[in-house]
This record gives C-alpha cells, structure tokens and sequence, in this order.
C-alpha cells in the first residue's frame, strides 16, 4: 500500500486529503508510520496528539481514503489504531484534484482494508463504491505441507488473531456486528456489503448523499462535522465496551520470600487474581514472572494473542522487553523477563508497580497486576542476596 498527499494547505485551506491504495503487506504498518513522520516533520500533517487527547486546536482536518484488496490482518489492525489516536476521518474512494479542488471517486476496500476504515473518528462510503468482508486466512504457499506439531501451531495463532481483531472491534466503538459479519463469509469467498448494511457494521458511521460524478470534499468534511466521535480516540464511542485494561488499585497483602530445594529464593506477592516472582539469576540480572490466575477462555486467548505479538511489559512506567511467555495447564497464562538488578532496586520508590502486558503498538492487551511495595525491598534484598548481588 502506498501513501500520498493529495491537497493540503492552498488547494485545501484546513485540511489534508490522503490516498492509500495497494495491497496491505507486512510492511506497511511501519511505511504507514514513516510516512506520517516525514510529512510532520514537513508541516503537512498535524503533530500526533498524546495518548487520549483529541488533535491539537486548530489542526487540519485529514481525510485518508480507501482503495485495496486488503492484505495482512496484523499490519491493518496497527495503521487503524495510529488513525483513531491521531483523530482522522477515513473514506473508501480515491481522490484527486478537480479545478484545483479535492474530489472522490468510488473505490473497492476490501477485507483488511475494511478493518483499517475503523480506525476513523468519521467513516464515510463514496457512492457506488465495493466494500467487502470476508474471515481473514492463514497465509501458505502452494504446495506447502504441515506437520501435526505445525498445525497445532497454525490453529493456535489463527486463534490469537481472531481475538486481537475482536479486541479491535471492541477498542474503536464498534458493535459485534462487524465482527459477526467477517466470520461468517469464508476466507475462500467474498461477501460485498450492501449499502444498507454500511452504517450496521460500523464500516460508515454515516451516509453521503447520493450524487453523480465526483463527491467534493465539502460534503466529505460537512458530513464528518456532524459525525465525527472525537471521544472515541480515548474510549469506545458507540457500540460494545472494549476489554477491561484498566489497572486495579493495588492488592492488599504482602510480599513473601520463599526458598524451596533445588530453586532459586524467590521474592513473591501472590493474591487470587495473579502472582508476581522475582528470583535472582546472577549478580547482574533477576528473573520476573507475573502470572495471570482465574482466566476466562478470552481472557487466555488475549493474553497469548498479546504475547505472539508483544513488546514489552510495563513496569511502573518503564518498559522492559518480554522473554517469553507459558500456559501452563492450570489455566494461568506467566509473562517472563529478565530485569537489571537496579531496576529491581528501584521498586520500592514507588508505592505500587503495575505490571501490563505491551503489544506491537505499545498498547496495554489483557489484565494487569498492580502491588503494593510495602515490604518489597526486604524481601528483594533477602531474594538477591541468596546469590551474592
């Protein structure tokens, strides 16, 4: 997929006018993201607002509109979250300049690219345009064969990612519908939406008036001033309430130091809901696990689905790479990393550490668990120096 700059500043006094068209790979999340640096450094487009905030007063409005086959699920989910956070109004069509003006043509956005047309504050469908749905597919290659151990793996991670789609929906306000309507096309067929089911599934938030010829950008932007759900950019504006991410206040109880035979000393604070371990490795660096107990079947999937594609854990703001994750069979789903002993020095300046689960985007995925430091720093110190740090 490829980005550019339709009208901006004298041929669009207040607005920018994007076009996105080509098939969705795996790289065009991060050409997506370096196309936005660029044209901010260049003054075209409007700084990126912070986490939660609206665009800053007096920022163009930017429309960015639709033409693709769609492509990779991963890739559009990611390009659809910087659209939402940046408070952008999404448009399946392709526009070009009319008389010095920005017009719209019908355009086809389809699978993926209809994922990524939610991430718009305002989504709007140019008349007589194609837009379709479908399950999104393991990728293979002609003649490629599997293994039983392999396509165990294949249906884990095809499961990962219809819950992180899902969790998507969910995050951007929409309602089930959309969802619902993806999985029940099969990947092998295609199923195009008709234009009394644009709004129900939340591919169009509202319709444009029916019209021949070109669509100007002035219906475009008088359109997404009556619909725009700006309050979506920091929660869901309509529809189902996204998953829960929000952390609790911190647990009452108190950290413990355990020694068993044959395993390193452990500092640990356990409650119902999680458990949180720190071991000493060497004179360097410490072993956290934090393991998420009483799992709902979604609740294991999400977390997994974070893990296949995760970041870093976020520890009282600071972000520590993942090295691995477990499911066990108990139904608890262990987050692993490796911690510099100072780091883990410092927990008990703060009177709670939450720990989150990161994905790609550096967005919280799951549950999080937040303890309280009362007594950490003995048990830490008890923990450590059983190896001599």
């Amino acid at each position: 997929m490829h980005f550019t700059i339709v009208a901006a500043g004298k041929n669009c006094p207040g607005c920018v006018v994007v076009n996105a068209s080509g098939q969705i790979i795996d790289e065009t999340s991060r050409s997506f993201a370096a196309f936005l640096s660029q044209n901010r450094l260049d003054g075209v487009l409007p700084p990126e607002p912070g986490d939660g905030q609206p665009p800053p007063a007096g920022s163009p409005k930017v429309v960015i509109a639709f033409e693709s086959i769609g492509g990779k699920v991963q890739s559009a989910l990611i390009i659809g979250r910087r659209i939402r956070k940046a408070g952008w109004t999404t448009v399946i069509g392709q526009a070009h300049l009319a008389a010095g003006k920005p017009v719209f043509e019908s355009a086809g956005c389809y699978s993926a690219c209809t994922m990524v047309m939610l991430g718009g504050t305002s989504r709007f469908v140019v008349p007589l345009s194609k837009v379709g749905v479908h399950q999104f597919s393991p990728q293979f290659t002609d003649g490629e064969t599997f293994d039983a151990q392999e396509m165990n793996q294949i249906v884990r991670d095809y499961g990962r990612e219809v819950v992180s789609v899902y969790d998507f929906v969910h995050a951007m306000g929409v309602t089930e519908a959309f969802f619902t309507t993806t999985l029940r096309t099969p990947f092998s067929s295609l199923d195009v939406l008709p234009q009394d089911q644009w709004i129900t599934t939340g591919v169009a938030t509202a319709l444009l008036p029916d019209a021949e010829g070109a669509m100007p950008l002035s219906v475009i932007l008088d359109a997404s001033e009556r619909n725009d759900l700006t309050s979506s950019i920091s929660k869901p504006s309509v529809g189902l309430k996204a998953p829960d991410v929000v952390s609790p206040r911190a647990s009452a109880g108190s950290w413990t130091v355990i020694h068993a035979t044959g395993a390193p000393v452990t500092a640990e604070f356990a409650n119902p809901e999680y458990r949180v371990a720190l071991a000493c490795r060497d004179g360097k660096t410490a072993q956290l696990d934090v393991s998420f107990k009483e799992l709902s079947p979604l609740d294991i999937e999400r977390l997994r689905a974070a893990a296949f594609s995760a970041k870093a854990l976020k520890i009282g703001g600071r972000e520590v790479a993942i090295n691995s994750v477990a499911a066990p069979e108990n139904g608890e789903q262990s987050v692993m990393a490796s911690l510099a002993l100072q780091d883990v020095k410092d927990f008990p300046l703060s009177d709670a550490l939450t720990f989150t689960v990161l994905n790609k985007a550096g967005e919280p995925v799951g549950r999080s668990a937040t303890v309280p430091t009362t007594g950490v720093a003995k048990a830490i110190g008890d923990a450590m120096a059983a190896c001599g740090a």
